[in-house]
């Protein structure tokens, strides 16, 4: 444990080091409306509202244009939690102040400022101002403090779960007294020994729940049945998304829930469930409210003031009501959290520094940590000291946690506890759950091959689905196929070759997937239905690019950004086609497990079989398309293929074409930063005759110039 503590603060740092170094990098090299561009920087923004709020910080809420009530943000990635910087519009240096987003909408971003800032803040509302997302050290902070606790911890309610998880000793089994009976009575039998088997252990159980298998389903089951024990349930998960819908699904129960986190990182049919909102409910509400009016007022009243004497007696009066605040609401936070069940938070909300500082050290028994997969062990930590049992919950053959330092995840930070402690125990405390709700049989049947030791079977309400079942879908070859591979190796459709770009694109992939799209559509599958997928952000730029204006309720994402979701058709452009066989970080297994099992009846592959053949589990995938579904090349869509052997006739001809997809991703990137400024620019007019040349031309006009 000392060891393994030593090195994660260590990869730690190395982490925090690369996010810093890539938020610098940003500052200093990027101009202003690049970083608006690229989703980290807001401008031109106005004060629309000040108010006091929990805990006494200043919450600001700003507007792209105050007094324009159609005004919206542009497209961005701020969220609920962010670290973001606050400056004047003409004052590029030093920020004003740095403060947290507590939620944001299309047009509005609230941010809450520390309560050291409210004397010195002073936003005018006519005054403009940016915000810039920055490292977020708050979440460093906690997991670095979690892994402190743990190298120095002696005694608690978690001592045998960290012999266990370092193994100092074995797992162990606890008597089961009666037999359960069931909330859910639609359980499988694997789900149903899922649960027994998790109550039964006394340290630590794991749920591996591959896609489809109604994991979450499971985890809402054991908590139950562990509030049925008269247990404390502290229930986490990496993301916000994660967590409310847990909070959903409990919520149906009518259980005693609690989810920390401010109301706006929720959905809003769930926000009566946040600490903010039980608070105001609560018998002391109403003076908390008062409190807080009081100090606004008395804020309010001393900026009017010029005399240094009356500035100074209105801030010991404002100090003195704080103190006030700060006790009342504490006593509320205490009654209400020790009256919640289940208590739900990300896990770095899940930290000591919080709310949960207020109630005793071994106030839980158990912890439940869903999507431990995706998790950084490290962060695990935050919650697993606080209860001397968990279960984890999660699929170790989907992605790991995301990690900016390539060295320090393959130093081992990208390991998920999950992971680490199945390979040292096996089935002593893992149980898989086999039964999947989502996939026809032949999707699924590949992924249970090749990474779930054959054992996955299809329920018979989605073991022989297809999308031509779906009400007002025709029958076509297309649709009554459930995997299709359209294969362009040899036809000279090539990755676009850029130095200076780190991502990959493929126009002739993108032309592909359009006109695979159009079949769909016209068939009569609706365009919410179907996916998009490629591993690399440019070319699901350049698919945008060419789809969105046409199919807006299309979804075009990343492998990583569809994690977790499922829909029923998928088509995936896997964009690597080159002579060396390269396919970069393609070849990860587990993003392809990912973007394959996010389809429910169709699964549309574009492909260059020949460069992905390089790769063993690549090549599987292609060989079992081509045993269980229908293969097609590229020639019998594309009549204008320039085949391989043509497709550059000297090495001039190479370097004209190089430039050529230069200008051709500059051309998109220009486009998608008017777009965002200018929705009702018609993408058309973006490309000419005279920027295309060869196998590479027009891939968003279906045409060659």
């Amino acid at each position: 444990m000392e060891a393994f503590v030593k090195k994660q603060l260590e990869l730690l740092q190395q982490e925090r080091e690369a996010e810093i170094e890539e938020t610098r990098a940003w500052q200093e090299n990027v101009s202003l409306k690049e970083l608006q561009r690229k989703g980290v920087c807001l401008l031109k923004l106005q004060v629309a509202n000040q108010r006091t709020g929990l805990y006494g910080r200043l919450l600001v809420t700003f507007t792209p244009k105050k007094y324009d009530p159609e005004a919206v943000l542009p497209s961005n990635s701020f969220g609920s939690g962010d670290i973001v910087g606050l400056y004047e519009t003409n004052s590029p240096s030093e920020p004003l102040a740095t403060g947290i987003v507590s939620g944001i909408t299309q047009k509005t971003v609230n941010v809450a400022f520390d309560e050291s800032h409210n004397d010195a803040l002073n936003l005018g509302s006519e005054c403009t101002y940016r915000l810039l997302k920055l490292a977020n050290d708050i979440t460093y902070k906690r997991i670095k403090k979690a892994l402190t606790s743990l190298g120095q911890y002696h005694s608690g309610p978690a001592s045998n779960l960290i012999d266990v998880l370092f193994y100092s000793s074995e797992p162990k089994d606890l008597v089961q007294s009666r037999p359960l009976e069931f909330f859910n009575l639609a359980l499988d039998d694997s789900q149903k020994a899922a649960v027994i088997f998790s109550l039964k252990q006394r340290e630590v159980a794991i749920i591996h729940g591959p896609p489809g298998t109604g994991k979450t389903t499971t985890v809402v089951e054991i908590i139950l049945q562990a509030v049925k024990q008269g247990l404390k349930v502290l229930c986490c998960a990496p993301s916000n998304v994660a967590v409310d819908n847990l909070v959903e699904r409990l919520a149906v129960y009518k259980e005693k829930i609690l989810r920390l986190g401010h109301p706006a990182r929720l959905l809003q049919s769930l926000q009566h469930h946040s600490l903010d909102a039980v608070l105001a409910r609560s018998d002391n509400a109403h003076i908390v409210a008062d409190i807080r009016i009081d100090i606004d007022q008395t804020f309010a009243k001393m900026k009017k003031q010029q005399g240094k004497e009356e500035k100074r007696s209105l801030r010991t009066e404002i100090k003195g009501l704080r103190k006030e605040l700060k006790e009342r609401e504490e006593a509320a936070m205490v009654e209400t959290l020790k009256r919640a069940n289940v208590i739900l938070a990300t896990n770095t909300g899940s930290s000591p520094d919080g709310p949960l500082q207020l109630l005793p050290k071994d106030h839980f028994d158990l912890v439940v940590i869903d999507e431990c997969a995706q998790a950084l062990e490290a962060s695990c930590w935050i919650s697993l000291l606080q209860a001397k049992k968990c279960i984890l919950a999660g699929d170790h053959k989907q992605l790991p946690p995301t990690i900016i330092s390539h060295k320090a995840a393959a130093n081992g930070l990208s390991l998920s506890l999950m992971e680490r402690v199945i390979e040292k125990y096996g089935d002593k405390i893992v149980k898989m759950l086999t039964v999947q709700y989502r996939m026809h049989q032949s999707i699924m049947q590949w992924a249970s091959q090749e990474l779930y030791g054959g054992r996955l079977l299809a329920h018979s309400s989605v073991a022989s689905h297809l999308l031509k079942d779906l009400a007002g879908v025709s029958i076509t070859e297309e649709t009554s196929i459930p995997l299709l591979l359209i294969d362009t190796a040899h036809c000279g459709l090539f990755e676009l070759e850029l130095e200076d770009e780190q991502s990959k694109g493929n126009p002739g992939e993108v032309r592909l997937v359009d006109l695979h799209i159009q079949t769909l559509i016209k068939a009569g599958v609706k365009a919410q239905d179907i996916a998009v997928i490629a591993p690399y952000n440019l070319q699901v730029d350049m698919l945008r690019q060419c789809l969105r204006h046409r199919y807006p309720e299309l979804e075009i994402k990343s492998v990583d950004g569809f994690q977790g979701r499922e829909k029923e058709a998928v088509v995936l452009s896997f964009v690597r086609s080159n002579s060396k066989g390269e396919v970069g970080f393609l070849g990860e297994d587990r993003r392809i497990n990912v973007a394959i099992t996010r389809a429910r009846r169709h699964v549309a592959v574009i492909c260059d079989s020949h460069t992905v053949g390089n790769h063993k589990f690549l090549k599987d995938l292609v060989t079992y398309f081509n045993e269980h579904g229908e293969i097609r090349s590229a020639f019998e869509y594309l009549e204008d293929i320039v085949p391989e052997k043509y497709s550059r006739e000297n090495d001039s001809a190479g370097k004209q074409d190089n430039q050529t997809q230069k200008k051709f991703v500059a051309k998109i990137k220009k486009s998608e930063s008017e777009h965002s400024s200018n929705p009702t620019q018609l993408d058309s007019n973006i490309i000419g005759p005279s920027d295309c040349r060869g196998e590479i031309s027009c891939a968003c006009m279906h045409r060659r110039w």
